[in-house]
């Protein structure tokens, strides 16, 4: 009888045992992952449109704890726009356009809303915020091609690579969503809406002097605030953890001592 409820109870604390290893496989430690996109962006020229071209970059992380990290980007982008695109009768007289392209780096603080665990059968899936600072280069020189630019923002763009090379901040927004797909390989979709600190990146801003030809306005940009952008993004990450599961605990120890006391 002693046998027999012994036999029991070191059963059920070998099935307890197991069963931790299972439901702690591991810890996630950081990640890296590549991220390609739309770019889309807001200011001066053609301001009730969107227009979209790529996006590219790369991110690493660090995971503090299983909700909370700190994510360093780096992404390349163009942004370009129109006035022939727009409907507003003014832009469609300034008829301006800009194109450049533009790298960022940048970092976030990342939050996940659920307990995420890479190689987890039910903790494979949540959305995330993140929000930080970034800075924007300009990697091009004036890509204005308005023909009448020169009497069109005088005062912008002959000091343009002087602006241009002021100290331009970003302060990006991010929401995404993450799916755990096969082990530590995660696959991700992102939004990042980013205010920035210039009003110059196309090259116009609203205390640009006005042509002759727009004169009656009274003036040449917007007066809405500074220039920003927006990037959607799929991406697809590799993450780094510290493994708890069955290869690091060893359990051949408990189920020796499991065959033992059945033997007998």
């Amino acid at each position: 009888m002693f046998k027999s409820v012994l036999f029991l109870f070191v059963f059920l604390c070998c099935s307890q045992f197991v069963m931790a290893q299972h439901t702690e496989l591991s810890e996630n430690k950081g990640e890296v992952g590549l991220l390609m996109g739309l770019a889309s962006y807001q200011g001066d020229i053609a301001p009730d449109v969107q227009v979209y071209y790529r996006n590219y970059g790369v991110f690493a992380k660090k995971q503090l704890n299983s909700y909370v990290g700190v994510r360093l980007n780096v992404e390349m982008q163009k942004l370009a726009s129109h006035d022939m695109l727009s409907l507003d009768p003014y832009a469609i007289l300034r008829n301006a356009n800009f194109q450049i392209n533009t790298i960022e780096a940048s970092v976030m603080g990342e939050f996940y809303f659920l307990n995420y665990i890479t190689g987890s059968r039910n903790k494979k899936f949540t959305p995330y915020l993140g929000f930080g600072v970034g800075y924007l280069h300009n990697l091009d020189t004036i890509r204005n091609n308005n023909t009448s630019v020169a009497s069109l923002t005088t005062d912008d763009l002959l000091n343009a690579k002087q602006k241009q090379s002021a100290l331009n901040l970003t302060l990006p927004l991010n929401l995404g969503f993450k799916f755990n797909v096969y082990r530590r390989f995660n696959i991700l979709a992102e939004a990042t809406y980013r205010y920035t600190t210039t009003d110059n990146l196309d090259f116009i801003n609203g205390n640009s002097t006005p042509s002759t030809s727009v004169a009656p306005f009274g003036y040449q940009g917007s007066t809405s605030g500074n220039d920003r952008f927006f990037t959607a993004k799929l991406g697809i990450s590799y993450s780094f953890n510290n493994i708890y599961g069955i290869a690091q605990n060893k359990p051949n120890k408990s189920n020796g001592l499991f065959n033992r006391f059945k033997r007998k």
